[in-house]
C-alpha cells in the first residue's frame, strides 16, 4: 500500500534586496519574540538563533524597507519601531488570508497523491463538531482506515448517531454553565447508556481570543465603551469547520477587539488568549461498532506516541486520556457534578 508523502504549506512573504525569503520567516518570528522579551539575546534564543545572526537579521530589515525596525535604546532593552508592529500586522494578515487557504490544498493536495488503495480501505462515518484534531486523526488513520468527517454542531452529530446515519459523533463539553447543561441534555436524549459508548479524544481550552493591547483580561472587559466584540460566524454544516479561524481571523485583521474560540486559534495568528474554560472533547459510537477491526485500528491509532505528540503541539490541547473508554452513565454524572458545582460557586 503507498502511503501519500507528508504535506506542509507555508510561505513567506517578507523579501527583498539583502533580505532572502528564509530571512524574512526568521525575522518576523524575532519580532514577535521582541514583543514578549526585554533584551535581543532574550528573544534570539526564545527563537533558537544565535545573538549573531538575530542582529544580522535586524539590519537586513532595515536596509530593505528603508526603516529600523527596532529601537535599541541604552538603558532601554529592545523595543518595536512603528515599521516593526506594522511587519508584524502584516504578517498575522497575510496568514489569516492564506490559512483556510492552505488547510483546503493540504486535504486536496494528499487526496490527489492517493493511489486507488484507499479505496479498499474500512471506512468509518463520522458526524462533528468542529475541533482542529480531527484533521490529526483523519490524516493519522488514512493509511488504515479512511475517517470521513461532515462537520455539524453537537447536538445534530449525536442525533445523526442514535438514527444510525453515521458510526461516529464528535462533541464537546464545557466545565462551565450553560453548556454543561445544555450536553448533559442532549446526552440524555440521544444517547442510550446500554447501546453507546463515549471515548475520550482532547481536552482543550477555551477562552477569548484578545488582539495584543486591548486590554482584555476577562469577560467583564467585554463591556467597556468601545470593545469591540467578534461573534462566530453560523454554525451550519460546514461553515462551522473554521469557526474558530474565523474568529481569530476577525481579531488580527482588527476589525474586533476580542472573541470567544480556542487557544491554538488565537497562537495560529499570534493573538492574545484569556482562559474561561477546558472542554472535553469525546466521540460516541454503538457498542458493536466499537467492536469492529476499523474502530480498534482507529483507537490504536489514537493511542499512538507519534499522533499524541503531533496533537500536543496543538496550543491549549491534551490528548493524554485519547482513546480510553467512558460510559454514557459515566459522562453524564460529571456533567451533573460540573453543574452542581458551577452552580455554587
Amino acid at each position: 500500500m503507498h502511503t501519500p508523502a507528508p504535506l506542509s504549506f507555508d510561505a513567506g512573504w517578507l523579501a527583498g534586496a539583502g533580505l532572502p525569503r528564509g530571512h524574512g520567516r526568521d525575522l518576523v518570528r524575532l519580532l514577535e519574540a521582541l514583543q514578549r522579551s526585554s533584551s535581543l539575546r532574550e528573544a534570539a534564543r526564545a527563537c533558537g538563533l544565535s545573538y549573531r545572526h538575530a542582529w544580522g537579521l535586524l539590519g537586513e530589515g532595515a536596509a530593505a524597507l528603508g526603516e529600523p525596525l527596532v529601537d535599541m535604546g541604552r538603558g532601554r532593552g529592545a523595543r518595536l519601531t512603528a515599521i516593526g508592529r506594522r511587519v508584524l500586522q502584516a504578517d498575522a494578515h497575510f496568514r489569516s488570508e492564506l490559512q483556510p487557504a492552505f488547510e483546503r490544498l493540504h486535504d486536496e493536495m494528499e487526496s490527489l497523491l492517493r493511489d486507488s488503495a484507499p479505496a479498499r480501505l474500512a471506512r468509518l462515518s463520522l458526524r462533528a463538531s468542529h475541533d482542529l484534531a480531527l484533521a490529526e486523526l483523519a490524516r493519522a488513520c488514512a493509511p488504515q482506515v479512511g475517517l470521513d468527517i461532515d462537520f455539524q454542531g453537537a447536538e445534530d452529530s449525536l442525533a445523526a448517531l442514535a438514527r444510525g446515519e453515521c458510526e461516529l459523533a464528535g462533541f464537546h463539553v464545557a466545565d462551565a454553565l450553560p453548556r454543561a447543561a445544555a450536553a448533559a441534555a442532549s446526552l440524555g436524549q440521544w444517547l442510550d447508556p446500554r447501546k453507546h459508548q463515549l471515548i475520550h479524544f482532547v481536552a482543550r481550552e477555551q477562552g477569548l481570543i484578545v488582539r495584543p493591547g486591548a486590554r482584555i483580561r476577562g469577560v467583564n472587559d467585554l463591556a467597556r465603551p468601545g470593545v469591540r466584540f467578534a461573534g462566530r460566524p453560523p454554525q451550519a454544516g460546514r461553515d462551522a469547520a473554521n469557526a474558530d479561524l474565523q474568529v481569530a481571523e476577525e481579531v488580527a485583521a482588527g476589525r474586533a477587539d476580542a472573541g470567544f474560540g480556542l487557544r491554538a486559534a488565537a497562537a495560529r495568528l499570534r493573538l492574545d488568549f484569556v482562559h474561561l474554560a477546558t472542554e472535553r472533547y469525546f466521540l460516541a459510537t454503538a457498542r458493536r461498532t466499537l467492536k469492529e477491526s476499523a474502530c480498534q485500528q482507529m483507537l490504536k491509532v489514537m493511542r499512538s506516541k507519534a499522533f499524541l505528540a503531533r496533537v500536543s503541539r496543538l496550543p491549549g490541547y491534551d490528548p493524554s486520556r485519547a482513546g480510553e473508554h467512558e460510559s454514557v452513565e459515566a459522562a453524564l454524572s460529571w456533567l451533573q457534578r460540573t453543574r452542581r458545582h458551577a452552580a455554587a460557586r
